[in-house]
């Protein structure tokens, strides 16, 4: 039978993780199901493959890898103990580097086993390990080792040491080990030797590390193309696992959350519209509240949405976080040819060929000189591959575009683009127009507690009280599918018939909703149905709506 992963009761956040208020982590519902259930399962039955979690910088890889450890080590009866480590985009020594990891991985080792969450918040460096060592013996033999050759100035010795005790203590002590490494592509770019040269080849230390079942690795980097250059020279040791936005309902939750935690009005219609414009981009969504130009805190009104974007596109966190990845890459290939194809990428928004780049642009330049090119905007994680290696495109994103087009297009072709405008567009009010936006109008009435006679014009005394309201739901009305607008449940079952047209509410439809009523309320009898239009009712309509017990709400619900 599989070992089967437990989650907590309740989650002990014994290392401190970066997002701050805990609360805010919301969703990562399929992640967290592949590597707490089918990888899991794996490394409990010796063989789990290590991971490499690929994304660009703030996509919530970091929050994602934390959260992951903090929910490993509040399981002490599973005895897979889980190790973070991060490695700083900053200049260190090999000796250092070695005596660093070996002294977070002790600390990470006894705190699990002792549940003492000091060694996490207060760790003990490498030169204070004595103390800690004697608890746990089976630590000592790769202790002593990295001290006799941190002695001999033996850098190398010192770090085989390091690196191998996470694998060899698992063999030793019979447990698993999960080996989190955060940012690892800095592995190659930031640790030096002797004579301060940087050390390219060190992620070949896990050529066989990473096949240890005992202890697998999951390693995660911002620099996408630079980490998976360094994932392709470990041939076949690492799986990539993409990680992407938050899915719709993660997202819209943590719209919500940080709502609540910066104290922004918010209600459903700017919920939807914070969707539409982020697509659920961790960064983005972040930026968006926590931001220094949210003065109003009140979302409720679009023009607040459209003003406090706009200031992060053109200034803010998200404007800072893009310009670090264009702006690096310009300095090594600052031509205005590499600003064309990147525009000509965003507003083809598809894939093109080196073949129609060069046709489109008329490019002076070979098919090779292009390639070149478009290499070093794939390494910059500007631009990516498509199905084929002689395809390029850029991913669907309207908030890296607008920062884009707002640094280059008048450079490009002397057209400033009005953000404002095209965040409207992409907020997706024509959304609304085609159907959901009335809607959000009567949910928005109707979330609380409400009486049938304040709220519709032939309403009875009755006390609605909801506890959830379905939207869209489709449901089998005799032999048909039928999708109903909104559907109440609470003390009673209340079903809306949204009209959303310009027009007024007709005899057909009013035909139709009659129909379906009668249907639902032949095996049904207390389910309540009622309308809403906002441009109200043909004569004929209305009357033979309320002469059939339908509910005609006042046109004042959405105002």
């Amino acid at each position: 039978m599989k070992a089967m992963f437990e989650m907590p009761e309740t989650i002990t956040y014994a290392l401190p993780e970066l997002i701050g208020n805990t609360d805010l982590f919301v969703g990562r519902k399929k992640e967290f199901d592949y590597f707490l259930g089918v990888w899991y399962n794996r490394l409990i039955g010796n063989m789990a493959q290590s991971q490499a979690i690929v994304a660009r910088r703030k996509k919530g890889k970091t929050a994602f890898l934390q959260r992951l450890f903090n929910i490993l080590w509040s399981c002490p009866e599973s005895k897979v103990i889980p190790f973070y480590y991060s490695i700083k985009d900053l200049n260190i020594t090999l000796a250092e580097f070695a005596k660093s990891f070996f002294a977070t991985f002790t600390n990470h080792y006894l705190s699990f086993l002792e549940r003492n969450v000091e060694y996490l918040q207060h760790p003990y460096s490498f030169e204070l390990l004595d103390a800690l060592i004697e608890k746990a013996p089976e630590l000592s033999r790769h202790y002593e080792s990295i001290k006799k050759s941190k002695a001999e100035n033996e850098w190398g010795l010192m770090w085989e040491a390091a690196s191998r005790a996470p694998s060899e203590i698992a063999v030793t002590q019979k447990i698993k080990i999960v080996q989190i490494i955060d940012e690892f592509q800095n592995i190659n770019a930031y640790i030096v030797n002797k004579r301060e040269n940087t050390i390219d080849s060190m992620s070949g230390t896990y050529l066989d590390l990473a096949e240890k079942k005992e202890a697998p690795l999951i390693i995660s980097g911002s620099e996408v193309h630079g980490l998976i250059n360094i994932i392709q020279r470990l041939t076949g040791r690492f799986s990539v696992y993409p990680l992407g936005n938050l899915p719709e309902e993660e997202a819209k939750e943590a719209v919500r959350q940080y709502a609540q935690a910066t104290d922004t009005r918010i209600d459903e219609h700017a919920v939807e519209k914070i969707w539409n414009l982020t697509q659920g981009d961790p960064l983005y969504l972040k930026a968006l509240f926590t931001t220094r130009y949210n003065d109003t805190k009140d979302y409720t009104n679009e023009d607040n949405i459209v003003a406090t974007y706009t200031q992060e596109i053109t200034e803010g966190e998200i404007y800072g976080t893009w310009a670090e990845y264009i702006t690096k890459i310009f300095v090594e290939v600052n031509e205005r040819n590499a600003k064309r194809i990147l525009l000509y990428l965003f507003q083809a928004g598809e894939e093109r060929t080196r073949a129609q780049i060069i046709k489109d642009l008329k490019l002076d330049m070979t098919d090779l000189e292009l390639q070149t090119k478009l290499q070093k905007l794939m390494k910059a994680d500007l631009i990516s591959r498509g199905v084929t290696y002689f395809d390029y495109k850029i991913a669907k994103d309207k908030t890296y575009e607008l920062v884009f087009r707002h640094l280059f297009q008048k450079e490009i072709d002397n057209c400033v683009p009005d953000i404002r405008k095209e965040l409207r567009q992409e907020m997706g009010r024509t959304n609304y127009e085609k159907g959901k936006f009335r809607e959000y109008l009567v949910r928005e009435r109707i979330k609380k507690p409400f009486n049938l006679k304040d709220l519709a014009e032939n309403g009875i005394d009755l006390t609605i009280k909801p506890k959830t309201i379905l939207e869209r739901e489709t449901v089998k009305v005799g032999l048909r599918d039928r999708e109903i607008d909104l559907i109440v449940k609470g003390n009673v079952e209340l079903w809306i018939d949204v009209k959303d047209t310009k027009g007024k509410y007709g005899k057909r439809e009013a035909d139709r909703w009659i129909e379906i009523k009668n249907v639902i309320n032949e095996k049904s009898p207390k389910t309540l149905f009622a309308t809403y239009s906002q441009n109200g009712y043909s004569s004929s309509a209305k009357g033979l709506l309320e002469a059939n017990g339908v509910y005609v709400l006042k046109g004042e619900v959405g105002k």
